[in-house]
């Protein structure tokens, strides 16, 4: 988070001493609704977007843009070889460069089914082969060796294509959060955060992408303005669908109704999994986010009000966050729709898409409790410098299937 932008967020009104009662877990959006919580590997966890090299200025040149999807929560590295993308599904990123968040680009990927095959023939490890169309009309092939002990291949397997560049497999989870202290202080209604990250030591599995900028935000349509919220008309958001079709069948790269079913969605951290109330969760994750403001935006805001009241920053005979939270606006703009923004002339830090290291998290429970300066206390992890950026996977050693072995950045 950078300067101007920075200074907005944080200086929310007078804070009290933290007593946090959120409902359900402040975390990454990990299955977050019963129908998700079948599917893991669809499971969204956490959608990241930067400019590369990053943009610290408001005159920014940068010419390409990284997209980071993360799915498959909690994955441990004990485990490592069951966790795999799911053949017969769609992940894709969707942008917009118009207000009312309908989408104008996306990119879409399908994996084919684990196993040994004409890409890695045995004795090979087994890998998974995938297909990404770009919104050029690219389409980019390559290939995953997750899922096997020790085949984490470091350097890790990038594809190119021209300018475009594209990983897929597993990595650190990038996500830092306390958990554990969370859920302590929603049971004692006093701060019982000690700032250990409960996802310390898990994996993901994490596509990655770099292209162009301009292949979805056109520079001149989206400029952005800070003034009593945060306003632009571009964003992206990340949806996964399950299908049924064959995995060499390219209709599944097309949104047919009959092949594809929507499960999972997600723009901004804890909209999802603190902010929709449990009974409207599965129709959020299969909804649109052109849609947000109608179906649920009130139900976002009585759920702030709800925690402001629980908090005691509101008084109880308060009707609208609105009323009593003078951050709403900012929020307003920010999660209403759903969507991660981007604006060219702002620098990169959330909400102005989200930097791994971002402490997005804290940055919103601080708006929606008015703590200014809030943090949990946990550390960012250990990211890359270069392309896929997120920390290579925590791997297990073939002697010993208990013993994590160290890997470094490439």
């Amino acid at each position: 988070m950078k300067t101007g932008l920075k200074a907005f967020f944080l200086g929310a009104s007078a804070a009290l001493l933290l007593s946090i009662l959120l409902p359900s877990a402040l975390a990454s959006e990990t299955r977050d609704t019963a129908t998700i919580g079948n599917y893991s590997a669809i499971d969204i966890n956490d959608l990241y977007m930067f400019r590369d090299p990053p943009c610290t200025t408001s005159a920014c040149s940068s010419p390409s843009l990284i997209v980071a999807l993360t799915t498959q929560a909690l994955a441990d590295p004990l485990f490592q070889p069951t966790y795999h993308f799911q053949a017969n599904a769609r992940y894709s990123i969707n942008f917009t460069t118009r207000m009312d968040a309908r989408p104008t680009a996306s990119i879409d990927f399908v994996f084919g089914p684990f196993g040994n095959g004409p890409s890695c023939a045995a004795p090979e490890p087994a890998c998974q082969t995938f297909k990404a169309r770009f919104p050029d009309g690219t389409v980019v092939e390559g290939l995953t060796t997750q899922g096997t002990f020790g085949a984490t291949h470091l350097p890790p397997v990038v594809t190119t294509s021209g300018p475009i560049s594209v990983f897929a497999g597993p990595r650190e989870d990038p996500f830092f959060f306390d958990l554990v202290g969370f859920k302590r202080s929603v049971a004692a209604g006093a701060n019982k955060f000690t700032g250990v990250d409960a996802f310390k030591g898990k994996n993901v599995n994490a596509i990655v992408m770099r292209f162009p900028i301009d292949m979805v935000f056109p520079a001149s349509k989206c400029t952005g303005t800070t003034t009593s919220g945060f306003f632009t008309p571009c964003g992206a958001w990340a949806t996964t669908y399950l299908g049924d079709f064959r995995s060499d069948d390219i209709r599944k790269f097309e949104n047919r109704p009959e092949d594809l079913r929507q499960l999972d969605r997600m723009g901004n951290p804890l909209v999802g999994s603190a902010l929709i109330p449990a009974d409207l969760r599965d129709s959020f994750n299969f909804g649109n986010p052109r849609n947000d403001a109608a179906n649920f935006g009130p139900a976002v805001f009585d759920e702030i009000l709800t925690l402001d009241k629980e908090f005691g920053t509101c008084p109880q005979a308060a009707t609208s966050a609105a009323s009593c939270n003078p951050n709403v606006p900012l929020l307003s703009s920010v999660l209403v729709p759903d969507i991660l923004r981007f604006a060219s002339n702002v620098p990169d830090g959330y909400p102005n898409g989200r930097q791994l290291p971002d402490r997005s998290t804290d940055i919103l429970i601080s708006l929606i409790l008015q703590l200014p300066g809030f943090t949990d206390g946990t550390a960012a992890k250990t990211y890359c410098s270069v392309f896929p950026f997120l920390g290579p996977p925590l791997s297990l050693s073939a002697s010993s299937p208990f013993n994590l072995q160290p890997q470094s950045c490439p």
